[in-house]
């Protein structure tokens, strides 16, 4: 299980960072006319910090459905908006509406993901598999930025595609966390 919360972590990871870094260059494509730099700043700031309503509902919800759930469907919901958001039409409003709904998603999982994985790590290894569960999940986001920054140039708002198969890996990885284990049934006549 602490496998499973490492890995949909880790697809998280190659979303978040690298959907951050990119928010600006969304809004600015988003907005024939970005007005100041004031003006751009503070829509991507508000991007960005709609994550904090994602996790704060997302650590509300999480005590009556758990975390596995909340996780999975923060990455499915963020996911889905990798899909769709170069798909939608150029329409100012919508895409900084649909830019904030991706950021409050993106971020959503991120505290479950922690608690997921330091519930199921051996008790006496916690605090390491906390921190190589970081340290990978930091080295892919690199990665992400790396490649998802020198491509947005070149084939522009397509590009977010490339953010896609975290959250697809990520989902996959984390299947065992999501799969209710039933004890066998016995039969009473038996």
């Amino acid at each position: 299980m602490f496998r499973a919360a490492v890995f949909g972590y880790v697809g998280h990871m190659w979303e978040l960072y690298a959907f951050w870094a990119l928010a600006p260059t969304l809004v600015i494509a988003a907005l024939s006319h970005p007005g100041s730099p004031t003006a751009l700043a503070t829509t991507s700031f508000l991007v960005i910090a709609s994550g904090v309503l994602g996790c704060v509902a997302g650590g509300i919800i999480s005590r009556r459905t758990g975390s596995a759930k909340v996780a999975a469907t923060a990455l499915a919901g963020s996911g889905l908006m990798c899909l769709i958001y170069p798909l939608l039409p150029e329409v100012g409003p919508l895409l900084i509406a649909a830019l904030a709904l991706w950021g409050l998603l993106v971020i959503a999982d991120s505290p479950q993901f922690s608690e997921l994985a330091a519930r199921h790590a051996p008790a006496e290894l916690t605090g390491t598999g906390l921190t190589a569960m970081n340290s990978l999940g930091f080295a892919v986001s690199v990665i992400s930025i790396v490649i998802l920054q020198s491509l947005i140039a070149t084939i522009g708002v397509s590009a977010v595609w490339l953010l896609l198969p975290g959250p697809v890996l990520g989902l996959i990885a984390m299947r065992p966390l999501l799969i209710r284990r039933r004890a066998p049934r016995t039969d009473p006549d038996e």
